[in-house]
């Protein structure tokens, strides 16, 4: 069955071969883990594959830095953006892209979040249909800052997202926070909105007094998906790399 399934390459040939090729398309994917793992950065090296290989167009939403900090980040890991942008296959929607729409469609109120899911989907809905993108690979980094303030509304506000988006028929890749302290996600339930979930992780630095870093794929619909977990690394000019 999988052989039949057509799958978005995340860009790593060994994180491929563990999910029998890439992403399902149409799936929403979660990358689970503390600060410092690679979520960021694994996010970066899907987005490229997808705009080098012609794959879908993709939304980039960033809600930790702006855009122009984005680029900055992939170039340091060798992933470039030049020309996308201009090409209309590239979207990239930052804190500040979201704020403003939101005071667009509320410019009579006093104070309006840019972090309301709402606002996110309607954006998401606004450049889908400017644009006339078709089945768009939509990155949301971090899906966690649209229920900081309320992170028991986690499961209700990605099932939401979910089936609002559903028409435009995406393929998702979200990141969620994880507690340093108690290994916990800054949102209870999101996990089980989604289709597949990876989660990276430090090895105790107590234990091996240096920085180790691993992944698991928890769960992947549609995928026999391998079980163990791998070691990996983040390198300058490279960056993501699974060892």
């Amino acid at each position: 069955m999988s052989g039949r399934i057509e799958r978005i390459p995340t860009g790593l040939d060994k994180l491929d071969g563990f999910l029998e090729g890439g992403i399902p398309k149409g799936s929403w994917l979660f990358i689970a883990g503390e600060p410092g793992t690679g979520k960021s950065i694994l996010c970066l090296h899907i987005a490229n594959t997808c705009l080098a290989e012609n794959i879908a167009p993709v939304i980039y939403v960033t809600t930790e830095q702006s855009f122009q900090d984005l680029i900055l980040q992939a170039g340091q890991f060798g992933i470039g953006f030049d020309g996308y942008r201009e090409a209309g296959s590239l979207h990239i929607v930052d804190l500040f892209d979201l704020r403003s729409y939101a005071y667009k469609k509320n410019s009579d109120k006093k104070y309006t979040d840019p972090l309301d899911p709402n606002n996110l989907i309607d954006r998401l809905w606004s450049l889908v249909i400017e644009n006339k993108l078709r089945e768009p690979l939509i990155i949301i980094d971090s899906l966690s800052a649209f229920w900081v303030d309320k992170p028991a509304m986690a499961r209700r506000i990605t099932y939401n997202l979910k089936t609002r988006l559903a028409k435009m028929k995406p393929t998702v890749v979200g990141t969620l926070q994880y507690a340093i302290t108690t290994n916990s996600s800054f949102g209870f339930g999101a996990e089980h909105i989604a289709d597949g979930i990876i989660a990276l992780f430090f090895e105790p630095v107590e234990k091996v007094r240096e920085i180790k870093r691993w992944g698991i794929i928890k769960k992947m619909r549609l995928t026999d998906h391998y079980k163990r977990a791998w070691s990996f690394d983040i390198e300058k000019d490279k960056g993501f790399i699974i060892k």
